[in-house]
């Protein structure tokens, strides 16, 4: 905080961080961005709602905006969506073995989920 400019000049989340590429960031961004009109992968991406920038529009803000080169952000789209196929099959995988409790969890819906996250990544190393 400035307190003499009376607002945050930082914030930290040390969990979330990103240590390297910030093209990282955005192209995790697009996993969870489904744009107005398109069919949902998850079925619960805020942004399909409506009144939201098309994720294309985002990523082309923030190429004018820092300058970096955003020609490959389906690359990153793919590792992000990997990443959280990995993620999701770590948490099946337990739930499957009965290792996560006693929660009431729908494991077909869950695997679905992986399945769906898993075929993100391929259909961004598509678009390249």
């Amino acid at each position: 905080m400035d307190p003499e400019a009376g607002q945050i000049t930082a914030v930290l989340d040390w969990e979330l961080c990103t240590l390297g590429d910030p093209l990282a960031d955005v192209g995790y961004l697009g996993v969870y961005w489904t744009d107005e009109g398109a069919p949902q992968g998850r079925g619960n991406d805020p942004t399909a709602a409506g009144g939201f920038a098309l994720y294309g529009e985002l990523v082309e803000r923030y190429a004018t905006t820092t300058g970096r080169d955003v020609s490959h952000i389906e690359y990153y789209r793919a590792f992000g969506s990997f990443r959280l196929a990995v993620i999701g099959e770590g948490v099946y995988a337990r739930y499957l073995n009965g290792v996560m409790g006693g929660d009431d969890v729908d494991l077909e819906q869950m695997k679905k989920g992986v399945e769906v996250t898993a075929q993100a990544a391929v259909d961004a190393l598509d678009r390249l």
